[in-house]
């Protein structure tokens, strides 16, 4: 999930993490934790390219509707020409995707992600397990197979920014969730430092407005997380 905070808040977040963060791999999406401790609930793709050996994200964006089709095209080409090793290739029907994209209604989106008095999301990543089984909670992840087969990114029809980076760091970061990348900023969860640890699954590095392209940190995750 995307959020995008006012800015006095932002800034104090992003100031807390500058003075909490340490460097920090393999953020999962689910975790739980009790008094320190963190007990992680690890989810991963199966299919891989036979060939290759890299993951294999095939994208139908058909349903990308006005700015988020405009720059759809830069996200995914960031990810694909990264060291990460993951094929973004888009898809209609040969060979089946396995990812859907899609620009939702205003009314399906007022109704499942309203606005907080300080933020609004601006992009939401649900998985599906070999089951068919929507991941969308820790409750959903611990009861699914654990093993990823599909995935379907919701965006916000109407995001009060209008900036391409806005666009193109949303989809993103949300294409990072894709993989079963969780959050690199959050306190209790070894946060990623914004500026000796960049990475575009932080929100307060999208804070930042330097780069929506995957960091260091999101090709580590990814090697780590599955054994590259």
């Amino acid at each position: 999930m995307m959020k995008k905070k006012i800015s006095i808040l932002l800034t104090m977040f992003t100031l807390f993490a500058f003075l909490t963060s340490t460097n920090a791999l393999a953020h999962e999406m689910y975790f739980t934790q009790s008094g320190s401790t963190i007990t992680t609930l690890p989810l991963r793709w199966t299919p891989k390219n036979t060939t290759t050996g890299r993951l294999k994200v095939l994208i139908n964006k058909q349903s990308l509707t006005g700015s988020w089709a405009t720059y759809f095209e830069d996200a995914r080409t960031a990810w694909h020409s990264s060291s990460v090793p993951g094929e973004f290739t888009t898809t209609t029907t040969t060979p089946v995707p396995n990812t859907y994209m899609v620009t939702t209604t205003q009314q399906y989106w007022d109704a499942m992600y309203p606005d907080g008095p300080f933020s609004e999301t601006l992009g939401v990543t649900e998985l599906y397990d070999t089951n068919g089984s929507a991941i969308n909670s820790y409750a959903t992840a611990n009861a699914s197979t654990k093993q990823i087969k599909g995935a379907n990114i919701y965006l916000n029809p109407s995001p009060s920014s209008t900036t391409a980076f806005t666009y193109r760091f949303t989809m993103s970061h949300e294409l990072g969730h894709v993989l079963a990348l969780g959050h690199s900023h959050l306190p209790q969860y070894s946060p990623a430092n914004t500026s000796t640890d960049p990475s575009i699954m932080s929100y307060d590095y999208f804070g930042l407005g330097l780069s929506y392209s995957p960091q260091t940190h999101e090709v580590n995750d990814v090697k780590n997380m599955y054994g590259y």
